[in-house]
This record gives structure tokens, sequence and C-alpha cells, in this order.
């Protein structure tokens, strides 16, 4: 099943409605990696090209550590999911780990999102080979574990960020929601989004259009956003920062000043629909729609 939502930014100011698109897709049923060397292959934007490869691994290596004339022989069982960029990025860190030969090993590991901002200020990596999470077991003077990875030992329905290239070779964000449970053994790919223009911002598990109202000659630094039944308010400069939440017909339903960098006004008891946000700093002020869901 895929559809795409819409969603409208209103400026104070500037009365023309800002469309813009986010695609979803639903995987009906789930993908389930659950046994050795499964894998499964996403095409995100629908374009006959695979963006990312998901890569359920186990195997057993031998490998060898030299101490004087002595080659000692260690045995290793290692237990990984895997994704790789096909040539586009993931978000996540690089961590390095030293090794029994005094060397240094670099591991990727992609970030488990949830309603992160996906967008150029996170780090991505673009390495082919990257773990969601791993295991590791050394047989050598005794027996040895390693295990890591941000998605270890389980997370459910947490994200992945993306950022891939479409046919002319323009960025654009995208979020895919996975599961890994069974102690890391077992991936659960459930769904995924991406948005159309290019190098735009998505939140995570989001599939509206996200607009930062930090535009306009009437400028304030804040982020606000809706997702769910809560509307979102960030900003750096959050002391002198009033929130007002009123519904189309003029009524207001919140009014609060920001107590911390994120705000989050909570609306379940109001109806589902579009709601105006307004932002005051000073003599500044500016307007935001948000849709409730």
């Amino acid at each position: 099943m895929q559809y795409s939502a819409l969603s409208g930014a209103f400026i104070l100011g500037k009365p023309d409605l800002i469309f813009s698109e986010v695609v979803y897709t639903n995987i009906e049923p789930d993908v389930v990696l659950d046994e050795e060397d499964e894998d499964f292959f996403l095409d995100i934007n629908d374009d006959l090209v695979s963006d990312v490869h998901f890569l359920n691994v186990s195997n057993y290596f031998e490998g060898y550590w030299t101490s004087g004339s002595i080659n000692y022989v260690f045995p290793t069982a290692e237990q990984r999911i895997k994704i790789m960029a096909l040539g586009n990025s993931i978000a996540g860190s690089l961590v390095t780990y030293s090794t029994y030969s005094s060397g240094t090993i670099h591991r990727i590991f992609p970030y488990a999102l949830e309603d992160d901002l996906i967008d150029n200020t996170l780090q991505f990596q673009n390495a082919y080979n990257q773990s969601l999470n791993f295991r590791n077991v050394y047989y050598i003077f005794g027996t040895y574990s390693s295990y890591g990875g941000n998605w270890f030992p389980e997370s459910i329905d947490h994200y992945l960020g993306i950022r891939f290239k479409d046919a002319d070779e323009i960025n654009h964000y995208g979020w895919i929601r996975c599961d890994v449970k069974d102690d890391g053994r077992t991936l659960v790919i459930k769904d995924y989004a991406y948005e159309t223009e290019p190098d735009y911002p998505i939140i995570a598990g989001d599939t509206t259009h996200y607009v930062n109202i930090n535009t306009g000659e009437n400028q304030i630094d804040a982020t606000a956003y809706s997702f769910g039944k809560d509307i979102y308010v960030i900003s750096k400069t959050f002391q002198s920062i009033e929130i007002k939440v009123y519904d189309l017909i003029g009524r207001e339903i919140n009014s609060s000043h920001m107590q911390n960098e994120m705000e989050i006004i909570n609306m379940s008891k109001c109806a589902s629909g579009v709601y105006l946000v307004k932002l005051i700093q000073g003599s500044s002020t500016v307007e935001k729609k948000v849709i409730i869901g």
C-alpha cells in the first residue's frame, strides 16, 4: 500500500500555502530476516534501483595472533544484522576498537532513531558495510565475547535515517521503521517513507511534510512540528518564547511559555485536524499550521 501525505505551512505575512509531499509505503506483510544469510533489497523511491541491502549474517572463521615466534589460532563466531548503503548514506556513528594485535578496527553503527529530525545535521555514513548490531565470540585462552550496536540487543519500532540519491543524483531524506529482536538475531522491516523535495528534512516516523518556521522577514530561532497527538516546539533561545495554539475558528487552545529547549504540547483531548501555532518572541511573531492526527 502506497500513498502520499500532504501538509501545508503558513508563515505570518506570507498568505500562500506551501505544499510538498512525503511518500509513505507500508510493507505488507512485514519482511522478517531470522535465518542465516537471509537478505532483502529495498527500493525506497520505486525507481527500480535498490537503495539499501539488509542481511542477517552468521559465520565462523579463524584469525591469527603472533607473540614472539609463536602463532596462535583463535576461532571466532560472528553474528550481525547488516545494512549496506549501496551508494547512499545512513545516519550513524563510527566507532574505533583496539584489536588483539594492538591495531584498530572501525565499525559503523546506524542510529536507532525515534522522532528525530533527519537532515544534514545528523552524521551520515556511506560505507558499504554497516552493523545494526553485532555479537562476536572469540575462542583464545578461554572464551570471550564482544557485542554492541545501537540496535542491540532489542529495539522495537525505531527508525533508520537514510539519505539517498534519485536518478538525477539529487539527495532525498527518508526513514525505515524496523525491529531488532531475539537478542539481535531477528530483523523486522515494517514500513518506510521519503521526502520528495530534494535535500529537505523529514521527521523519523512522520508521513507529513516538515516545515521549519525560521524563514521570511520575521524570524524566530525555533522549529515547530506535529507528530501524532503532540506539538513539538524546539529552540535554543527558549527563555523568551511564548507559545499559543488556536483552532481554525480562532479559539485559543493553549497558552504557555517555553521552559526548556523542547516543549511538547499534548493535544489528545482535541479533535483531529488543523491547528495554528503562534510563537512570540519580543516584537517577532510567526505562525505555523500543524496537523493533529
